[in-house]
């Protein structure tokens, strides 16, 4: 007979809290096994070998322990139900514990941004914080992101955040950071947290910290990973050389092929220009930071080197970072500190170097090489474009005959000093100084048979050099007090004076005809007197002054109060309006904290707040209320224009005109905001979590009114008129799904948001402004165009025929239903705005592995392709449908093809509405996409116990893994993600499309550039 013995084992241990205090209490079971801690903390169980041991404790998270076959000591280190809200939130000008925070904040720690391997702080924010809105602006190497918050505000001013470094505005290009030194990111969202910004804030704020030193040995730590990128299902789709000849032969093209076509006909000969030209593309960032303190005094110093090239010949962006800090304490009372962030970037190929034109429309019919191996310089499928059209393979060997770099140089440096008067009571001065030059080279040499130039065919060289320097400084006086008064009254007070100036100019020259190749752009005097010299600047300098009042105030740890004031005065605007002062205030009650609610087991934390304020906008040209003037007589004259002149007795002189009215009521934009939210943690923290509601009302909107002709003034005339309208909610979950014995641990970080965005009033009688896209009642990205219903069938010939259309051309609603189509037919067709979007992030977790999938997602909205909205003459002409080169591959419509995407291949597809052409180009924004997928291997500090090392973590991730789901890549092939800014058509023809450079107003479009690649990172985390 067999029997079963179960062994005992004898477990003893502490329990303490976080802060390493000892718990008295705590109940410690198995099944009918149970002990609690004494006093002292420690406890001493017997149970069976090979069980869970569960720690419970009320206002803790209970945690479970798997014991082994031998008696053991087991300590247990709990953790609060609360401490989701015991967290430090930065709000400007100092700190909260989240459990005190009235206003809206979101944080995104140091951990989650490192899951998107980036160039820039900008896209690892992408989809990680509700109301922050990021796009893609571009896809080369050193493209930048448009960002807003909580939506659009101005028409002619700037819509972009505030970004604030280690507590100092900074003006520099976000480039300018290395991710990697980067601790945390919070995003203030309503005027109660970005009023202490006052005008600069009125945007929204993003406060980015970083890494600073700790007191201890020294430690040495190193971040690096390395990553190839192939382009894979990121490929353009294009005809074929078989569907390139079918739509050929059905086009109105009657020149035929070339001979090198017809052979390639006869003997099955096909080249694909894009795999001629994809390489693998490669991208690399290693950081080494040295970092230690003690006696008070730490420090940290380090280095980063990034580099990422593309797919594409010419295109990479390289950066030198580096960086120290220092902070101290002298004696009992004084704290000082520097930091100095310190870059160098090289970014090539982002002005000009952009084949992929070339590359989608040339014949598929042409081969690439010549009999002997050379290249093909002039592989045009048509003698028309055939002189002027070079192969881009010539761009895989640059012979000195082209140069397209940005080179850039950023300090940021900022001092503080701080003295505690009292216990409570401190002094603070705030010191920054941001210097920044860049350069934009260009140079495009002679073309000439020994050494074709891609970019010049059959033309001389040119060359131009732009020169840009920036400089600010800031300094800040800040008076600080914090104070508990009979243990249930808090307050904390803030107090500022500031100071801030900024100043930027540039020198732009350009010239044709140098001298030598070998010149480039260094020495533009060595040119030919032949030719225009073409030259330009400008200076722009502007001031502020501010002064800042906050308290705060929490009584019993349950009702808070924050109130702010703000005055600001900005050289920027007119006698009378320099100076503003704003309001905000909100309030929170920590429900969860009431005597009615303590024994709800279920509910771990609860807060309500609210709050209301304004801020206003500055962002208008540093003169613009001056108006002002230049010399040009717009007379063409030597490839330029000429001056004006003036007879002044026997003399001859140059004159001034004005150039734009000046306007001394100019005055800054004003937005009301209120917002309500609610912050919550259920279920033991296993559900935590915010829900928000705001709306904003902007009135006095900056605008641009055109003069008419008889004027006599060529600029516009910028104003305050018109009020916009945004509200919106948002939505952040964080929840533990699964926690379980053996150590898997399962999370997920969940945000959804929605803006609705509103034109309520423009000016007085005007209910659209069709040239600016503007429309009283209707989204600032609305778009007013024909509506395209499809295209007409060969069963509905006679239909057709009362437009004057016959099938296969571009069916249109006739939306004022007068029988015929005209310019009369355009409305509102739909807008840029997500319905809703967000981002989710989950992570698993067992023993020492880690896997992470981030995800990010836009639903509903208008997207703007204008790949497809082209033909015949007019658009990009990346689809002519003529027949005269190859295109993006589209269903187009034949007798035996019903399609109702694209027309027949015919120059004409809307007889009675030339530029219908645009309707082509309208798709569902709609998509989900999976950013990235990282795996993760921390090595345990048992197996580096005797190496000396700290910590080691190796990973490996994906990135632009997938687009799981997207309306506009089912039907195109093409990945929905921005690839340009404003009208990017021949000519800029499509007249649809907001432009507004000079603010980043412009309308985000689709349009052909560098393909996203999908890249292969390993990577590597160690300390010693």
């Amino acid at each position: 007979m067999l029997y079963a013995q179960t062994n005992n084992v004898k477990i003893t241990g502490t329990v303490t809290d976080d802060a390493g205090k000892a718990l008295q209490g705590v109940t410690i079971a198995v099944g009918a096994h149970a002990t609690s801690t004494n006093s002292e903390g420690a406890y001493s169980i017997t149970v069976p070998a090979k069980s869970t041991l569960t720690f419970t404790y009320v206002g803790f998270l209970s945690i479970s322990r798997k014991v082994g076959e031998k008696d053991d000591i087991l300590s247990i280190k709990m953790e609060s139900k609360t401490k989701e809200m015991e967290q430090v939130v930065v709000v400007g000008y100092g700190t909260q514990k989240k459990k005190d925070v009235t206003g809206s904040v979101t944080t995104v720690n140091e951990k989650a941004l490192r899951e998107v391997p980036a160039t820039n702080i900008a896209q690892a924010l992408q989809g990680r914080a509700a109301g922050l809105d990021i796009q893609e602006t571009g896809t080369k190497p050193g493209d930048g992101v448009q960002i807003r918050i909580r939506g659009v505000r101005s028409i002619a001013g700037s819509n972009s955040p505030l970004i604030v470094l280690d507590g100092i505005p900074f003006g520099g290009s976000l480039n300018d950071i290395n991710p990697d030194d980067i601790s945390s990111v919070d995003v203030l969202k309503d005027a109660s947290a970005t009023a202490i910004y006052g005008s600069r804030g009125s945007n929204g704020v993003i406060i980015v910290t970083t890494k600073r030193g700790k007191n201890g040995e020294a430690k040495v730590s190193y971040s690096g990973y390395y990553g190839i990128g192939k382009v894979g299902d990121y490929k353009y789709p294009v005809f074929n050389g078989d569907q390139y000849k079918a739509s050929r032969d059905i086009s109105s093209w009657t020149a035929g092929y070339m001979p090198d076509e017809i052979t390639s006909l006869q003997t099955g000969r096909r080249t694909d220009w894009q795999d001629l030209m994809y390489e693998t593309a490669h991208k690399t960032d290693n950081n080494l930071t040295v970092s230690g303190g003690s006696n008070g005094s730490n420090y940290s110093l380090g280095g980063g080197y990034y580099k990422q090239d593309a797919v594409l010949p010419g295109q990479d962006f390289t950066r030198y970072s580096l960086r120290g800090t220092i902070d101290s304490k002298i004696g009992k009372k004084t704290r000082v500190g520097l930091n100095t962030m310190n870059s160098y970037s090289i970014t090539n190929g982002s002005q000009f170097v952009n084949p992929l034109y070339n590359m989608l429309t040339m014949s598929p019919l042409m081969p690439a090489y010549n009999a002997d191996g050379s290249i093909n310089v002039m592989p045009s499928g048509n003698t028309i474009d055939q002189p002027t059209t070079y192969s881009p393979l010539l761009l895989k060997n640059n012979n000195n005959n082209w140069v397209d770099k940005v080179r850039r140089m950023n300090s940021f440096n900022s001092l503080f000093g701080e003295y505690e008067f009292i216990p409570g009571l401190k002094y603070r001065i705030n010191v920054g100084l941001n210097f920044s030059q860049q350069e934009n080279d260009q140079f495009q040499g002679t073309d000439s048979k020994t050494n074709p130039n891609y970019f010049r065919p059959g033309q001389g060289n040119t060359a131009s050099v732009n020169n840009a320097e920036t400089w600010m400084y800031l300094v800040e006086n800040m008076l600080m007090y914090e104070k508990t008064f009979k243990q249930d009254h808090r307050i904390n007070f803030t107090g500022l004076y500031s100071v801030e100036e900024s100043q930027t100019h540039n020198t732009y020259i350009q010239k044709d005809s140098i001298t030598d190749d070998f010149t480039q752009f260094y020495n533009l005097a060595m040119s030919s007197p032949n030719g225009a010299l073409v030259y330009n600047g400008a200076e722009s300098k502007y001031g502020l002054i501010s002064y800042m009042a906050r308290l705060n105030y929490a009584y019993k740890d349950k009702y808070l109060l924050t109130g702010t004031y703000r005055r600001d005065g900005s050289s920027r605007l007119a006698s009378g309006n320099k100076w503003h002062d704003y309001f905000a205030g909100s309030a929170g009650w920590i429900i969860s904290n009431e005597k009615f609610l303590k024994n709800a087991e279920w509910l771990n934390s609860l807060k309500l707040r609210a709050g209301f304020g304004q801020t206003s906008n500055q962002s208008v040209n540093p003169y613009a209320s001056l108006g002002s003037v230049n010399n040009s007589d717009g007379v063409p004259f030597n490839g330029g224009f000429g001056t004006i002149k003036y007879n002044y007795g026997p003399s001859v002189v140059s004159g001034y005109a004005p150039n734009t009215l000046p306007n001394s009521t100019l005055d800054w934009e004003y937005t009301k905001n209120i917002n309500v939210g609610v912050d919550f943690a259920v279920f033991n923290s296993r559900l935590t979590g915010s829900l928000e509601y705001y709306k904003q009302n902007t009135n006095k909107v900056l605008y641009d009114v055109a003069l008419p002709v008889t004027s006599g003034i060529s600029g516009n005339y910028q104003t305050n008129i018109g009020e916009i309208q945004n509200w919106g909610m948002e939505l952040s979950l964080s929840s533990v799904n699964l926690k379980m014995s053996n150590g898997f641990t399962w999370t997920t970080d969940l945000n959804l948001f929605f803006n609705k965005n509103k034109v309520v009033r423009l000016s007085s009688g005007v209910n659209q402004d069709v040239a600016r896209q503007l429309f009283v009642g209707e989204s600032m990205t609305s778009i007013w165009d024909f509506k395209k219903l499809g295209v007409w069938q060969t069963n509905e010939a006679k239909d057709a025929a009362v437009y004057g259309y016959v099938p296969g051309q571009l069916k249109l609603e006739d939306y004022n239903h007068d029988g015929k189509i005209s310019q009369d037919d355009k409305h509102i067709i739909g807008n840029g705005d997500p319905k809703i979007q967000g981002g989710m992030v989950n992570r698993f977790n067992y023993k020492n592995f880690d896997l992470s999938v981030v995800m990010y997602g836009r639903f509903g909205g208008t997207l703007i392709s204008q790949i497809h909205q082209s033909t015949g003459s007019a658009g990009s002409y990346d689809i002519m449908m003529n027949g005269r080169r190859n295109s993006v591959a589209v269903d187009y419509w034949t007798p035996t093809n019903a399609t109702n995407w694209f027309p027949m291949f015919s120059d004409n597809i809307s007889p009675n509405a030339a530029n219908a052409w645009t309707t082509l180009g309208y798709y569902d924004a709609s998509f989900l996409r999976i950013s990235s997928i990282n795996l993760g291997y921390t090595f345990s500090q048992k197996t580096l116990r005797r190496s000396g090392i700290q910590s080691v973590r190796v990973y490996a991730t994906t990135d632009n893994v997938a687009t799981l789901f997207s309306p506009y890549k089912n039907q195109t092939g093409i990945t929905p993600i921005g690839t340009s800014t404003g009208d990017q058509t021949i000519g800029k023809a499509a007249g649809n499309i907001r432009s507004n450079t000079s603010t980043g107003n412009n309308t985000i479009t689709i349009n052909t550039s560098t393909p996203l690649t999908h890249n292969f990172i390993l990577g590597l985390n160690l300390s010693f």
